[in-house]
């Protein structure tokens, strides 16, 4: 489930429950949250969602389906690094608000398939400050943060 990038954006758009889960592991307010798909920033670069609460941008998403091999990994997470490149800056090409620095996230999000199915090791890579990695589970849906303990433990204590 959720091989393609396109699918797993879909599910994410079109289901209003899995959106309040991602926002509660943000910690975001999801009465006031926003879901803007294929957002264009600064130098041409489409986010898969830009997460918005109270008008602002608090979080800039990056989608993976379970297919990938690590370039698209890899590129991904150049994606996020230039997320929170542009809330650092606060760089918008549509004038767009963001929160406080401190209080955004980019955010890589993938279903659970990423970790089971491909001969790389997420934990041995590196990843902005302001990273937050969320895993899908294909079959309840459910959100998962994968801390940075995890992250660690993943990649043998390095």
């Amino acid at each position: 489930m959720f091989e393609s990038e396109k699918e797993f954006q879909d599910e994410i758009q079109n289901n209003s429950s899995l959106q309040k889960d991602i926002c509660s592991t943000l910690d975001i307010d999801y009465d006031k949250s926003k879901f803007i798909r294929e957002d264009k920033y600064i130098n041409g670069i489409v986010a898969d969602f830009s997460i918005f609460e109270d008008g602002k941008i608090k979080a800039i998403a990056e989608c993976k389906g379970g297919k990938i091999n690590i370039t698209d990994f890899v590129r991904g997470i150049g994606q996020i690094f230039q997320y929170e490149y542009f809330a650092e800056k606060k760089l918008s090409s549509k004038q767009y608000e963001f929160v406080d620095f401190k209080d955004f996230s980019s955010v890589y999000i993938f279903p659970d398939s990423v970790l089971r199915n491909n001969d790389f090791n997420v934990g041995f890579f590196k990843y902005p400050e302001s990273k937050k990695i969320l895993e899908v589970n294909s079959n309840s849906l459910a959100v998962r943060l994968i801390s940075n303990e995890e992250l660690i433990k993943m990649g043998g204590g390095v």
